[in-house]
Protein backbone atom coordinates (compact mmCIF):
# COMPACT_ATOMS: atom_id res chain seq x y z
CA UNK A 1 0.00 0.00 0.00
CA UNK A 2 0.64 3.43 -0.88
CA UNK A 3 1.17 5.49 2.58
CA UNK A 4 0.47 8.70 0.20
CA UNK A 5 -2.40 7.38 -0.82
CA UNK A 6 -3.81 6.42 2.40
CA UNK A 7 -2.87 9.96 3.87
CA UNK A 8 -5.07 10.82 0.78
CA UNK A 9 -7.69 8.51 1.46
CA UNK A 10 -8.38 9.10 5.51
CA UNK A 11 -8.80 13.28 4.81
CA UNK A 12 -10.56 13.26 1.30
CA UNK A 13 -14.19 14.06 1.17
CA UNK A 14 -15.32 10.55 0.35
CA UNK A 15 -18.97 10.92 0.90
CA UNK A 16 -19.75 10.46 -3.07
CA UNK A 17 -18.46 6.87 -2.86
CA UNK A 18 -20.71 5.73 0.25
CA UNK A 19 -20.75 1.68 0.22
CA UNK A 20 -18.87 1.64 -3.19
CA UNK A 21 -14.89 0.77 -3.43
CA UNK A 22 -12.71 3.04 -4.78
CA UNK A 23 -8.86 3.27 -6.43
CA UNK A 24 -6.70 5.94 -5.52
CA UNK A 25 -3.76 6.63 -7.34
CA UNK A 26 -1.72 9.63 -6.74
CA UNK A 27 -4.05 11.92 -4.57
CA UNK A 28 -7.04 10.85 -6.75
CA UNK A 29 -10.12 8.60 -6.95
CA UNK A 30 -9.46 6.97 -10.54
CA UNK A 31 -12.39 4.39 -9.94
CA UNK A 32 -15.16 3.53 -7.91
CA UNK A 33 -18.08 1.19 -8.03
CA UNK A 34 -19.61 -2.01 -6.51
CA UNK A 35 -17.46 -4.41 -7.63
CA UNK A 36 -13.97 -4.13 -6.04
CA UNK A 37 -12.47 -6.52 -9.14
CA UNK A 38 -13.79 -4.41 -11.63
CA UNK A 39 -12.69 -1.46 -9.59
CA UNK A 40 -9.18 -2.74 -9.40
CA UNK A 41 -8.96 -4.07 -12.78
CA UNK A 42 -9.90 -0.02 -14.24
CA UNK A 43 -7.23 1.73 -12.00
CA UNK A 44 -4.60 -1.38 -13.34
CA UNK A 45 -5.85 -0.55 -17.04
CA UNK A 46 -5.72 3.37 -16.11
CA UNK A 47 -2.06 3.55 -14.36
CA UNK A 48 -0.33 0.86 -15.43
CA UNK A 49 3.03 0.43 -12.97
CA UNK A 50 0.94 1.77 -10.38
CA UNK A 51 -0.52 0.30 -7.18
CA UNK A 52 -3.76 1.56 -6.43
CA UNK A 53 -4.96 1.57 -2.71
CA UNK A 54 -8.57 0.11 -2.90
CA UNK A 55 -11.09 0.35 -0.17
CA UNK A 56 -14.43 0.41 0.35
CA UNK A 57 -16.07 3.80 1.90
CA UNK A 58 -18.32 2.90 4.83
CA UNK A 59 -21.68 3.80 4.95
CA UNK A 60 -22.24 7.11 7.41
CA UNK A 61 -23.48 4.21 10.50
CA UNK A 62 -20.91 2.52 9.97
CA UNK A 63 -18.81 2.11 13.71
CA UNK A 64 -14.91 2.20 13.38
CA UNK A 65 -13.10 0.70 16.42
Amino acid sequence: MNQKSYNYFMKADTEPYIDEWIAVVDNKVVSHGKNAKKVFQEAKHKFPGKSPLITKVPGKETMIL
